[in-house]
């Protein structure tokens, strides 16, 4: 596609929101208003967007959507204009801004819309434990901010894990995903089986070169412990225990070579691969849906179903992970 016909169908993609927008509130200056309060912005920063110095983003539009009940296939695509391309969701966590709390809280907000549609679905397939279910434990998301830190900040700037400092407003964004995930109705995890492996070693790492001390180790591994118990009730209930949605959990007999993931609801599609550790590579398009999709499905072949079934498969999974963590 030439950047000129990119811009085009942007082009396209905005004025018909704005035109959506204009007949919905015509008042422009309720409109103002209506958009300040649904995307918590500044009266300058909607102007923007409406003068069309800035496009909205796609959580904006899903925002839009919910406010004004209206499908939000209607506002990214038209019969002229289709939108099939990957964006890198690119936040600094070791120079968070205004914008990276601001786009994480909207994609939150995006997720909240899982719990109204009763054929909602999320899945994951990972070799890294993924936020969904580790954002509930402090020390965990704690220690992947040190280590996205450790490999992107410059050996100048490195600090130990006891230094860092997570800001509240980013625990909480944490906190929020791990809780708004558990209300898609299905939920898929399909998880390579030397997971916890790749990550005791990784911590064996950083404690040996002294960026981790003995004592905030022991922290870590009291929470990937209790970790270890949250996951096996879910295995051996087939759901999450807030929320009592059903879930599919898999073990990969084979290793996973990266993370995929995707979610369904009302009108959105969306998938993505994870890359840097906590930032993705995104798309809203249903064709690249479909093709996470089918291969999170494919990885079914090669794997075991833990989850309310495979009992002596999975007592020795579990009991594996707790020797691998006991070794910390």
């Amino acid at each position: 596609m030439s950047k000129k016909t990119d811009a085009m169908k942007k082009d396209d993609v905005h004025n018909y929101l704005l035109g959506v927008l204009e007949k919905q509130i015509p008042e422009k200056t309720k409109l103002v208003e209506m958009l300040m309060e649904t995307l918590c912005m500044e009266k300058g920063a909607v102007y923007r967007r409406l003068r069309g110095e800035v496009p909205f983003s796609f959580f904006e539009i899903a925002s839009i959507a919910e406010k004004l009940d209206i499908q939000i296939n209607n506002f990214v695509r038209t019969d002229s204009v289709r939108i099939d391309y990957f964006k890198l969701n690119n936040v600094d966590y070791a120079n968070m801004h205004k914008l990276d709390y601001k786009q994480w809280e909207d994609y939150i907000s995006t997720l909240r819309l899982a719990q109204n549609d009763p054929l909602s679905e999320i899945a994951e397939s990972s070799n890294v434990l993924p936020l969904s279910i580790y954002g509930g434990f402090d020390s965990l998301s704690k220690y992947f901010l040190f280590k996205y830190q450790y490999l992107f900040s410059g050996t100048e700037n490195r600090i130990s894990y006891s230094d860092l400092v997570v800001s509240e407003r980013l625990n909480q964004i944490f906190r929020s995903y791990f809780t708004e995930t558990k209300n898609f109705v299905k939920t898929i995890y399909l998880w390579d089986y030397l997971i916890f492996q790749y990550l005791v070693t990784d911590i064996h790492f950083y404690s040996n070169i002294n960026l981790i001390s003995k004592d905030d180790v022991q922290e870590i591994k009291k929470d990937l412990f209790a970790l270890l118990d949250y996951i096996e009730n879910i295995a051996i209930n087939g759901c999450f225990k807030e929320t009592g949605n059903d879930v599919s959990f898999y073990i990969s007999d084979i290793n996973l070579e990266s993370d995929y993931g995707y979610w369904k609801f009302n009108d959105i599609r969306f998938s993505l691969v994870r890359t840097f550790i906590l930032n993705s590579i995104t798309s809203t398009d249903k064709t690249t849906f479909r093709k996470i999709k089918n291969w999170i499905n494919s990885l079914k072949k090669s794997s075991t179903l833990i989850s309310q079934s495979g009992a002596l498969y999975r007592t020795d999974f579990f009991e594996k992970q707790r020797t691998i963590i006991s070794e910390l």
